[in-house]
């Protein structure tokens, strides 16, 4: 040991010992006493003697440096790291990564909703995750103006906003009351549907001004009962559950309301994520009907537990479980009825209690008070468990249905593609495709199932009427089947369709080859179809003189040039020569050195000297995937 070090040591240890010898008096059974004789009593000679035999006490900035105990705030790294993955994510973005920036972006939300940390219970946190998600969905919402986005998705608005701000009268059809009393004795109920003046107000509104609503959603339940029934009933909760789900969307599984919670039971980000709801670029679990279901049914029971009562149960659910709490504290009633009446909770909650017991008074026997209903039929799915990326449009064209109807029962994916190396995803099917679902995917190339569409052959139908329906190539779709030469296809035959062309022995085809005209298809977007052609949404809107507001609806006919064709197009419309002519573009041209930006892309370059990237590439031998560094030099030819 390091001499010079020892005193330290020694008094720490000693430090140590009086500091457990404290401790254990606190805790340790009573022991005879002893009598110490103490220092001052000691003559002198033996007191001083003692007392040189202690370490010296340690300088008073050794001291200070020991009392001093480093802290972690586990909140500030948290919202430290978090922010650092958003930032990052912008930078990617604005260099136009667009991907990289989704990832980033999910990453900052991962982040916070995986730190552990009860975010309702942390106001910094809370502010720093709502912070986030309404910057993300701005970025999203400016991406969608320009024609792509972050998702495919879209959203409705959620009933929930409409019960809330409804013009409620003020008195009621004194026939409602007796309705009302006689609905209770001839039906089964597993809630207390409690009958008063609020709630009557309320079933006077359902039957006027929320009709139309009410209407919708008691025809939409028909699709969703008898799911949500069975799981209800697994989960131990009652039945009558379901029309707190009925309030909240009208069953409605892409609704999404002012306060961004979202799906049919309405979930916001962080109580959606502490019930197993997974949320990210690729999925949103809050809007899988199944599942977020089963999420609801437990935090009900959750809260039924914690509070012992249904209605402070539902109001809870509304308000968060921290408010009702308080409300309780602050009047020492833990009643939904007194807590009303004592002005402690929020209005919104204060309606919606008596919302949910009016429309299960009328949604139990709808024909007493006149609607004529005939709910949608149930809608039986497969689910089925897939860790590979497939294209939605390739699933239905297996499966032979509309790509719309697999969207319908997919609502909680997002995009057009599932994720990648998701073992739990799942994929949910029209009930009894199951295992020809997977007997077609089997005879596609896992790596394929994004970009290749399978196609069912008609009479009449040859390789090249395919090919250009498809816009591709015959040798394309020959390689892509081990096709031989001259060999005939079948009618009602299967063919499995590459939609990138420019691939293999396709490339050289596809470059020689003019313009194609794409008829847009129902579930088609501008962005869709630039991902299929590997151009740009820009250049389709170029090409076909679209402004950022044109409307693309099915039938409409876009020009659109093959990618091995692009650059011998840009330079057309540019006054450019063709690279054949490279030299003598360049004896005629001006000489400009660019200094490369910091956060500057090629693209960015490219458009501000008006000439296609690829020449730039070409001039400064860059590689397709190269990216740009600040202080880079490119050299740029410009004609005179």
């Amino acid at each position: 040991m390091d001499k010079g070090r020892e005193p330290l040591f020694l008094w720490l240890v000693s430090l140590f010992i009086a500091t457990v010898c404290s401790t254990a008096c606190k805790t340790a059974p009573a022991k005879t006493a002893v009598a110490k004789t103490p220092v001052e009593a000691l003559p002198k000679a033996q007191a001083q003697t003692q007392l040189s035999a202690l370490p010296a006490p340690p300088p008073p900035q050794v001291l200070s440096r020991i009392q001093q105990k480093p802290t972690f705030d586990l909140v500030d790294q948290t919202v430290k790291d978090s922010e650092a993955r958003f930032l990052e994510g912008e930078r990617d973005l604005k260099a136009g990564f667009l991907e990289k920036a989704r990832r980033n972006f999910d990453m900052s939300l991962e982040i916070v909703l995986r730190s552990g940390i009860a975010v309702r219970q942390q106001e910094r946190l809370e502010q720093h995750l709502e912070g986030l998600i309404d910057r993300i969905h701005s970025y999203e919402l400016a991406a969608l103006k320009e024609g792509d986005g972050f998702s495919e998705e879209h959203y409705e608005s959620a009933p929930i906003d409409e019960f809330a701000s409804g013009d409620v009268p003020l008195t009621f059809d004194p026939r409602s009351k007796v309705l009302a009393e006689e609905t209770l004795m001839q039906v089964p109920h597993d809630i207390p549907l409690l009958i008063n003046d609020t709630v009557l107000r309320f079933l006077d509104y359902l039957q006027n001004r929320g009709r139309k609503s009410l209407e919708a959603g008691m025809q939409r339940a028909g699709r969703y009962r008898v799911m949500i029934s069975k799981i209800l009933a697994e989960e131990g909760v009652p039945q009558d559950l379901i029309y707190l789900c009925q309030v909240e969307s009208s069953f409605k599984p892409l609704a999404l309301s002012n306060k961004k919670c979202k799906g049919m039971w309405q979930f916001d980000a962080w109580r959606g994520q502490y019930y197993g709801l997974r949320q990210n670029w690729w999925i949103d679990e809050r809007s899988d009907p199944e599942k977020s279901t089963r999420a609801a049914a437990r935090h009900l029971k959750d809260l039924y537990n914690q509070f012992g009562d249904w209605f402070l149960a539902m109001a809870a659910y509304n308000t968060g479980p921290g408010n009702v709490e308080r409300a309780i504290e602050r009047t020492g009633f833990a009643d939904y009825w007194e807590l009303v009446k004592r002005g402690t909770l929020h209005p919104d909650t204060v309606s919606y209690v008596p919302m949910i017991l009016a429309m299960a008074i009328v949604s139990k026997d709808p024909a007493k008070y006149g609607f004529d209903i005939t709910p949608e039929p149930p809608v039986p799915v497969d689910k089925v468990q897939i860790d590979s990326a497939i294209d939605l449009r390739l699933a239905a064209e297996l499966l032979d249905i509309e790509l719309a109807d697999l969207k319908e029962i997919n609502p909680h994916v997002r995009r057009l593609t599932t994720p990648r190396n998701d073992p739990e995803f799942t994929l949910y099917l029209p009930a009894g495709s199951r295992e020809k679902f997977f007997q077609e995917i089997a005879s596609i190339p896992e790596e394929m199932r994004v970009t290749w569409r399978m196609h069912r052959v008609e009479e009449g139908e040859t390789l090249s009427v395919i090919a250009k329906k498809y816009h591709t190539t015959p040798s394309a779709i020959s390689q892509a089947n081990n096709l031989a030469d001259g060999q005939r296809i079948q009618a009602d035959g299967k063919l499995i369709i590459p939609m990138a062309p420019g691939r293999g022995r396709a490339s050289a085809e596809s470059a020689q080859s003019s313009a194609v005209r794409y008829t847009m298809r129902r579930g088609d977007t501008i962005a869709s179809v630039a991902n299929e052609f590997e151009v740009t949404i820009a250049q389709i809107r170029r090409w076909n003189q679209l402004s950022s507001k044109s409307k693309l609806r099915p039938g409409r006919v876009l020009v659109i040039y093959p990618p091995g064709f692009v650059a011998q197009v840009e330079q057309k419309k540019h006054g450019l020569k063709s690279a054949t002519n490279t030299n003598k573009s360049r004896e005629s041209s001006t000489r400009v050195i660019h200094q490369v930006k910091k956060g500057e892309t090629l693209f960015a370059i490219a458009a501000n000297y008006k000439i296609p990237i690829d020449s730039i590439r070409d001039w400064n031998k860059l590689s397709q995937s190269e990216n740009l560094k600040a202080g880079d030099k490119l050299t740029i030819y410009l004609n005179r």
